[in-house]
């Protein structure tokens, strides 16, 4: 790459963290398409959906859809790092009971969070776990529905994520996430905004500032080895 390219790249990445998302409204809910099973304290213990603010930036609630096996879990929302939630829960919900669906229904699980002011063109997680609950007798895996066909981009600012890390807040918060490049797609989610009491448009996150600033060093750390060749490999 050479030097006027890799400015430009530095630049559009200064730029897509300032812009903020053009959606208020998240909904990718609808009827049955397909799921994607085994979630719960015995299997993966944390399903989520990262999603991207908009200029309307408070976050008003959230709906995940459950089927399947009953569960008792919490909902959190925490920052997402590009591989994991990041820093402490911006939103915890107390525990809740879902008794389980039989076939392919499934039941719809919101959570108000009251205005939450997040910050717009940045990237947060939604997800739902069982860590840390007792859990009911001789229950199975839930699963959720996803956004059209299996593996379909229907919301493309963010992506079906999960997280097999352990059966505690604190490893799954603290460790790198399982599926983190929406290979799986969308489950079926909705999310609702406000304008904020601050838009916070353009302050990335602190791992927003991390990838800028060392895109920056790595630009000038291009100009002091102009003559030097470099291949990247993605595995």
């Amino acid at each position: 790459m050479n030097v006027a390219a890799l400015f430009g790249a530095v630049a559009l990445l200064g730029a897509t963290i300032a812009a903020p998302a053009a959606a208020s409204a998240i909904d990718t809910s609808g009827g049955y398409a397909a799921k994607i099973d085994y979630f719960g304290a015995r299997y993966t213990p944390a399903y989520g959906q990262t999603f991207t603010v908009g200029s309307d930036n408070a976050l008003n609630g959230f709906t995940f859809y459950l089927g399947g096996g009953a569960a008792r879990v919490r909902a959190y929302v925490y920052s997402w790092s590009g591989v994991g939630a990041l820093g402490a829960a911006l939103y915890a919900s107390d525990a809740r009971n879902f008794g389980g669906t039989a076939g392919d229904a499934f039941e719809a699980l919101r959570f108000d969070v009251g205005a939450l002011d997040l910050r717009a063109g940045q990237r947060y997680v939604a997800f739902l776990t069982t860590a840390g609950l007792n859990q009911p007798a001789g229950s199975e895996s839930s699963w959720m529905p996803t956004a059209g066909s299996f593996g379909s981009n229907a919301y493309r600012d963010g992506d079906f994520v999960f997280s097999n890390a352990g059966d505690s807040l604190d490893a799954i918060v603290g460790q790198p996430w399982d599926d983190v490049h929406g290979v799986y797609g969308d489950v079926q989610f909705t999310a609702d905004f406000s304008p904020g009491a601050t838009a916070g448009a353009g302050v990335p996150e602190p791992a927003a500032w991390a990838m800028l600033i060392g895109g920056f060093g790595l630009a000038g750390g291009v100009l002091r080895r102009r003559r030097t060749r470099t291949s990247v490999r993605f595995a």
